[in-house]
């Protein structure tokens, strides 16, 4: 395996400087990474990047919903026990603001298998010319269906999420609710699935996004629009409490038969789907998500590796990382787990990979890669400002949703916050 070497260590051989193996000066890394199938995953492998490396792998696998508040107190103490952080794509511009985050160019560039990482998905972290990361997943949001029901009541998948409506308003008892959605706020949580509803019908969360004009217009016609059908779809045609779901919620509904719809990203619906997880995946379809007016536009999600810039060991985080997006590693956590969302190309050519995947739902694959085809990049903004405006949408959207205000007097809410955010007074 070609190793990497930072600047420093390599100038100062020169000057033949006397120093230590690079071994012993990095015997460990220190990884923290909020759960989902490749970090359990990865976790699991700990042991042999070790005996592959001679290098002791500290992974720390913890919820989401306390990750950001463990990194954040690493990065502003400038405390120096993390070497490898899980980078979310849209939390990343707002690190390298603060300065939280070290470049990886070079580091990327001296990766043998830099060529076997997607583009799209690395391109996601290049900022002003720099790589900050590297990713191990890219996600994209899909729809769960139950066929047998559906056949019972003699109608068709939604195309459109008035469809939806009508469809749900046909199905739904108090039995099997009709569709589970996220609800909880946050800019991971509702913010992942109320822009594809937003998007469908017109809505922005800015003027001119791709123009440069980030006048906050989410409180416009088309977005009111798509808050009353998130509404109604949960509350209306949802489990009971769904005002507060999470994707936990979602996918356990699912596989209880509790629901007959579900709208999730692929690692999400990859379980919902998968025969050994759950005993209805073999009456259950996969569409892309339903569309409106302004077409369909799927949600994405891409998460990476990243070295912060406190970093003690950052040539043994470099080498984990390498080792961590390989073809081999990536291709066990693949079969090892329901994780299709690899970014790591020759693994999709992998015949057990194939198998595997195709077995949990002929249709899995294919559907992923129209989904990605159709999803844009800022599906929720690029910005470094974007985690605290998800936030703050988010938590005026489920405010809409369990009735605690308007859905008009959310996104007047929501517009106010976000111009607040901006220091736009």
């Amino acid at each position: 395996m070609k190793h990497l070497f930072t600047t420093a260590l390599v100038a100062s051989m020169a000057l033949g400087a006397s120093f230590a193996p690079v071994h012993a000066q990095t015997e460990e890394v220190n990884v923290v990474l909020f759960g989902m199938p490749y970090t359990n995953g990865l976790q699991d492998l700990a042991d042999q990047f070790e005996e592959d490396t001679g290098i002791r792998a500290n992974i720390e696998v913890i919820g989401q919903d306390v990750f950001e508040n463990r990194i954040t107190l690493t990065f502003t103490g400038g405390s120096d026990d993390i070497d490898v952080v899980h980078a979310p794509v849209i939390q990343v511009q707002r690190w390298i603001q603060a300065g939280w985050l070290q470049p990886m160019t070079e580091y990327v560039a001296a990766m043998p298998g830099a060529d076997d990482i997607l583009a799209g998905p690395l391109n996601a972290y290049v900022v002003d010319g720099e790589n900050w990361a590297v990713p191990f997943m890219a996600g994209a949001g899909l729809m769960t269906y139950r066929q047998d029901v559906l056949d019972e009541a003699g109608l068709a998948v939604p195309e459109t999420w008035e469809e939806m409506l009508e469809v749900a308003a046909a199905i739904h008892t108090d039995d099997r609710a009709a569709i589970g959605l996220r609800a909880v706020p946050g800019q991971g949580f509702n913010m992942f699935i109320f822009p594809m509803i937003m998007r469908a019908y017109g809505g922005n969360f800015f003027a001119d996004y791709e123009g440069g004009d980030l006048t906050p217009a989410i409180n416009s016609p088309e977005n009111l629009e798509a808050l009353n059908v998130y509404i109604e779809l949960i509350n209306e045609y949802a489990p009971q409490g769904a005002g507060n779901f999470n994707f936990a919620e979602v996918l356990a509904a699912a596989q209880n038969d509790q629901i007959a719809f579900a709208v999730e990203g692929t690692g999400v619906v990859s379980r919902i789907v998968d025969p050994d997880l759950s005993q209805y995946a073999g009456v259950t379809g996969i569409a892309l998500p339903p569309g409106g007016p302004a077409g369909r536009s799927p949600a994405i999600a891409v998460h990476g590796l990243g070295i912060p810039t406190s970093a003690a060991n950052p040539d043994a985080a470099a080498r984990f990382i390498e080792w961590a997006v390989s073809v081999d590693t990536v291709t066990q956590i693949a079969l090892n787990e329901a994780f299709p969302d690899f970014t790591t190309g020759p693994v999709a050519d992998n015949p057990e990979v194939i198998a595997k995947y195709a077995d949990v739902h002929p249709d899995f694959l294919a559907m992923r890669v129209q989904a990605l085809d159709l999803a844009i990049g800022h599906y929720r903004p690029l910005i470094p400002d974007w985690p605290s405006l998800g936030q703050a949408v988010g938590e005026n959207i489920n405010a809409a949703v369990n009735g605690l205000m308007s859905p008009e007097d959310a996104l007047e809410a929501a517009e106010q916050e976000m111009r607040d955010i901006l220091g736009l007074y």
